[in-house]
């Protein structure tokens, strides 16, 4: 019996990456608002990378380029490497946002936002789906090119 599409362990974070990319997209999406939220001293840093909405633009970019990508590996063609792609970029998105706002904090000694811990959480599961990913992409047999998909049980 071909057990090449059936859904393993590893394959099951879809829920977890749709939630992911919702959330990114939540944040980018308050960072567009013309409340201004990089006037708190724990955004001063980001601010000096880029400017609120540029932040925005940003992760909303990303949330929604997964979305499409989640869409397009979950209806139409397993494709684990867009997945992968978009895993990767929303983690590095969290890990700038987190990474920056605490050096934020030390800068000017100010405290975290209640918030806060929220964003390495979230990185730390997008890790956690950059290796479902790569997984899946080694059951497929993705990461050689020409080579049959393996069937793994």
């Amino acid at each position: 019996m071909n057990r090449a599409h059936n859904p393993t362990s590893m394959h099951m974070t879809r829920p977890l990456e749709w939630m992911l990319s919702c959330m990114l997209l939540v944040w980018g999406a308050s960072m567009l608002r013309p409340e201004a939220f990089f006037d708190l001293p724990v955004y001063k840093i980001m601010g000096e990378v880029m400017t609120e909405s540029r932040w925005g633009m940003v992760a909303a970019s990303v949330a929604v380029l997964r979305m499409v990508g989640l869409g397009i590996n979950g209806w139409w063609r397993r494709t684990p490497v867009i997945r992968f792609i978009g895993a990767l970029s929303g983690g590095l998105c969290w890990l700038a946002i987190g990474f920056l706002m605490l050096v934020g904090s030390y800068a000017f000694n100010t405290r975290l936002p209640a918030g806060f811990g929220w964003y390495p959480l979230c990185f730390v599961f997008e890790g956690w789906c950059v290796l479902a990913t790569g997984y899946d992409m080694f059951k497929n047999g993705s990461l050689t090119a020409g080579a049959a998909p393996r069937n793994v049980t």
